[in-house]
């Protein structure tokens, strides 16, 4: 429930009442004014990260980072080698750092190996989110609904309704339909419910692999 609570709180924060059109929706699918209020969060959450896609920002984030991973790769292999090997350069600039900053080259060591641990980490993070622009080049510059699809999944946890991405025919399940009045609602006007179930899909996958 910790995550989805994390999800819940980050969609309240400053919205705006949504529209009719969103709220006939998200009533059909629980008519609830605690529901709508969480829905509202997520209402904002897309508006805000839609204007953000609008923007260069977005293709300046994905140069950001191409340029994080290479960098990252570069010094995850630099600590390695600081790590391994006694005879490397890379050790005894290593253990100078130490003695520099804690009078110790064994805490460098210590205090190193958390770092080289999150750039790893850090480093696959980066390539999943550009693997995904890659997979779906028209949802490249589109984050939002993917953010909006998290912050949904959480709301759905919470108030205990079924959670699915499919589509059969004109037929869509209630995620993808609140998905597509969410996109709506903010001016996203060309999501469609596939976009929407990609979306949806996506999420998944990020969650499975944090």
């Amino acid at each position: 429930m910790g995550k989805n609570a994390t999800f819940l709180r980050r969609a309240q924060m400053k919205r705006r009442k949504p529209r009719k059109a969103l709220e006939s929706v998200a009533r059909a699918i629980k008519d609830s004014d605690a529901f709508l209020d969480h829905v509202g969060g997520v209402a904002e959450l897309y508006r805000r990260e839609h204007a953000l896609d609008a923007t260069p920002r977005g293709t300046a984030l994905r140069q950001s980072l191409k340029a994080f991973r290479k960098h990252a790769d570069a010094l995850t292999h630099w600590l390695e080698q600081a790590h391994a090997d006694p005879a490397a350069p890379e050790q005894d600039a290593l253990n100078k750092l130490g003695a520099v900053l804690y009078g110790s080259a064994h805490r460098a060591h210590v205090t190193s190996a958390g770092v080289a641990e999150w750039l790893t980490q850090a480093t696959a993070a980066a390539a999943r989110c550009l693997d995904e622009a890659a997979l779906f080049p028209k949802q490249a510059q589109r984050n939002a609904p993917i953010v909006a699809a998290e912050a949904l999944r959480a709301t759905f946890e919470y108030h205990k309704l079924k959670f699915s991405a499919q589509i059969a025919g004109d037929r869509q399940s209630d995620a993808v339909r609140l998905l597509c009045a969410l996109a709506r609602n903010a001016g996203d006007v060309a999501l469609t419910p596939v976009d929407a179930r990609q979306a949806l899909q996506t999420s998944a996958r990020r969650r499975k692999q944090d």
